[in-house]
């Protein structure tokens, strides 16, 4: 058995990447890399895997003969600090739409729903490092509108305590103004700090209350869109990220709007769900959240990146969700979070209800986002239900598994012909027909 492939796993599982069997692993790496094979034997192996892969998932049906996805944009990233070159595969297939008159190209971009709270999250970091915000002050001393959440903090809010209501439905709200009225009497029925809570509100409030931060402080109005391009979107050049976009866009379920009912009644920018992106954004992202391991320079505080994979509430029922809802590891891997066991610990992912998945291991620099088209116009429940084919969550677990044992392959062999003094950049877009 190749030796220098079980050093590879061996540091792998120090840094907390779990196997179900490693000298399996191991075995089955030496039959894939070698010093007898090259590095494009590798390549054109795991491309033959992720094409198939894909084709797989883009094609499939339930037993209702609903379609899971009409399109897609994959991408695996691995880049590295120390000029030994960057992986990046993406794999681009299908249509933006249901009729299959639109294909999906580099530059579509997808409604990604909750994952904009990773982007609401590091906006708040960044904010607080600037000295614009503390994350312990209370929102009812920061927001004049927000004054039914008692003694709770941007900090409860981020770590989902509580159990917050609205007098009223914010998503039937019969325009943007009365949506904001109703979004005002957001209360708690609980205050417990002892435990978590996945919701929308907390997010939503957040937004909200930047908007009066930063409309103060700078003597004009800022939105919280305006808010995410200046301070985060536009300083990472995140050019194909965006709320509120028109043009090429998808997994929405049809439409020029946002598919989240709260975040549209609420005008489609909102600290919960809305942001519209690409996988070429999450990847430079990716690169931005990494780089604090290794740069002075880096755009984000190692210890704001440290919190993105914080377990908040190892016992509780939601033990899998971490700040803000991002998904931390679990035991039980991907049955219960979007963070695969095989990435080190503090990795952390976000899920949102399209159906989207980005995954960021920044001990290891993996990144991976699964873009998808997956909304239907219309929830029939029965056989579409959560606004998805039925049996979505399978086809794409599968997947996400088949996408992960490329990406380990992929890491294992970049670590590999590193040892060797190889210094090899792939940058690939493979686009099915």
């Amino acid at each position: 058995m190749n030796e220098e492939i079980n050093k590879i796993i061996k540091r792998m599982e120090e840094n907390g990447s779990a196997f179900e069997n490693p000298n399996q692993l191991a075995s089955s790496m030496s039959d894939i890399v070698s010093k007898a094979r090259t590095f494009d034997d590798v390549m054109n192996r795991a491309i033959s895997d992720i094409k198939e892969a894909t084709k797989h998932f883009l094609d499939g049906k339930n037993d209702n003969d609903n379609s899971y996805i009409s399109g897609l944009s994959t991408c695996i990233y691995l880049p590295t600090f120390d000029n030994s070159g960057d992986y990046k595969f993406t794999i681009i297939g299908g249509a933006s739409d249901w009729k299959h008159e639109i294909p999906v190209n580099e530059h579509t971009k997808f409604d990604v729903a909750s994952i904009t709270k990773m982007f609401t999250l590091l906006l708040l970091f960044k904010l607080e490092e600037q000295g614009i915000i503390s994350l312990d002050e209370k929102v009812s001393n920061l927001n004049p509108d927000i004054q039914g959440l008692e003694d709770f903090t941007i900090n409860d809010l981020i770590r989902l305590h509580g159990e917050l209501r609205t007098q009223g439905n914010v998503a039937t709200a019969q325009s943007v103004e009365e949506a904001f009225q109703i979004l005002k009497t957001v209360y708690l029925t609980s205050n417990d700090r002892s435990r978590n809570l996945y919701t929308d509100f907390g997010s939503i409030v957040i937004g909200n209350t930047l908007e009066h931060i930063l409309s103060k402080r700078l003597g004009y109005k800022m939105t919280f869109d305006s808010i995410m391009h200046k301070y985060l979107l536009d300083p990472l050049h995140l050019e194909n990220t965006e709320f509120n976009p028109t043009f090429n866009i998808t997994g929405n379920g049809g439409g020029d709007f946002v598919h989240d009912p709260k975040a549209r009644a609420l005008g489609g920018a909102v600290g919960s769900a809305g942001l519209f992106t690409t996988s070429e954004d999450l990847a430079i992202l990716s690169r931005n959240i990494f780089s604090v391991n290794y740069v002075n320079t880096s755009f984000f505080r190692k210890k704001d990146i440290e919190k993105l994979g914080e377990i908040t509430f190892p016992l509780a029922p939601q033990s899998n969700k971490g700040n803000l809802g991002l998904y931390v590891k679990h035991p039980l891997g991907l049955q219960k979070s979007f963070t695969p066991n095989e990435l080190a610990t503090g990795s952390f992912s976000h899920q949102g209800w399209t159906g989207s998945v980005a995954v960021f291991d920044p001990k290891q620099s993996i990144h991976q986002s699964f873009l998808v088209n997956a909304i239907y116009p219309k929830d029939s429940g029965i056989e579409l239900r959560n606004d998805k084919a039925v049996g979505f969550g399978a086809a794409f677990e599968e997947y996400q598994r088949k996408i992960t044992e490329t990406t380990i392959t992929l890491y294992i062999a970049r670590e590999y012909y590193k040892r060797y003094g190889n210094q090899i950049d792939v940058n690939k877009t493979i686009i099915l027909k």
